[in-house]
């Protein structure tokens, strides 16, 4: 009779537990907190519509970016704008179902919730994989696309209140270089000459290959400054000169360029070195002050 006693109890107590827990799994702590069918519907339709303009948009890119106002890229600066919508229109969609989430019975999520930790479980088994995979989707991504300013801006050339406003930027002199048909004494072959966007190339500018320490040897080297005996001097500089829609003439600009090339004679970049003017007058000073030690 104990023994009967004793299984009906335990048989009791399973069962009350077996209910309580049918009672929990379907029962809602927010019965009332659902998904606005309506609301997500629009929303998803404007998300989709909004990832289609960008792809488009991103797809097209580089020739959009050829439609520059000022130094903004017209193609980079519709990617920005789209993505902000498209970011903000994600959150109001996730706004919507993190209320439907929470009108969800305790059992339901259970279920999710076991599910995330099952997914980061095999995520954390798989390190590997998945942080190679997500390192190969970031190298995929041309972030410069996404960057609105035109690097190639000659920032010195905008105009303010019909006077140009100078930001102290470099100008890439991106010209090609004249060889010469001769092995020239001093070890140069060639020079840069002509004009490029405004800028007005001055001096011998001379150019050579790489020869001194922090150089390449299979580049070249134009401008800059040189030295003959002793007496340094400009080896080239640009010279530019703003004037504004209205004829006013603005400031003139002088930099001493620096320009470097590759070994297929390929343009890599201009550096700017220095003040023309201001290099002339030192070495003027400094001339003077040598000539008075030897009065």
């Amino acid at each position: 009779m104990e023994e009967n006693q004793t299984k009906e109890k335990i048989k009791h107590f399973f069962l009350r537990k077996w209910n309580d827990f049918c009672e929990w799994f379907i029962d809602k702590e927010h019965p009332h907190s659902r998904l606005n069918k309506n609301v997500f519907f629009h929303d998803l339709l404007k998300l989709i519509g909004l990832i289609l303009v960008f792809l488009i948009v991103y797809s097209n890119v580089d020739k959009l970016n050829q439609i520059i106002l000022i130094f903004i890229k017209i193609g980079s600066l519709l990617q920005l704008i789209l993505l902000f919508f498209i970011l903000r229109k994600a959150w109001h969609l996730i706004k919507n179902l993190k209320y439907s989430f929470r009108g969800l019975n305790h059992g339901i999520k259970a279920i999710i919730s076991i599910a995330i930790v099952l997914l980061l479980l095999f995520a954390f088994l798989n390190q590997d994989k998945v942080v190679n995979s997500v390192i190969e989707s970031y190298e995929k991504v041309e972030f410069q696309k996404f960057n609105p300013i035109n690097a190639d801006i000659n920032f010195s050339a905008i105009n303010l209140k019909g006077l140009s406003k100078n930001l102290n930027t470099c100008p890439q002199i991106d010209v090609p270089i004249n060889f010469y048909n001769y092995n020239s004494f001093d070890g140069t072959v060639g020079n840069i000459r002509g004009t490029y966007d405004g800028w007005s190339i001055k001096g011998q500018a001379t150019c050579r290959k790489g020869t001194k320490e922090g150089e390449n040897l299979n580049k070249y080297y134009c401008g800059g400054y040189t030295s003959i005996l002793g007496i340094g001097s400009v080896n080239a500089y640009v010279e530019k000169t703003i004037i504004s829609k209205e004829g006013d003439i603005g400031k003139t600009y002088k930099y001493v360029i620096w320009n470097t090339y590759d070994e297929n004679k390929n343009f890599i970049e201009t550096k700017c070195i220095g003040d023309p003017d201001e290099f002339d007058k030192k070495q003027a000073e400094a001339f003077y002050n040598e000539m008075l030690k030897w009065r």
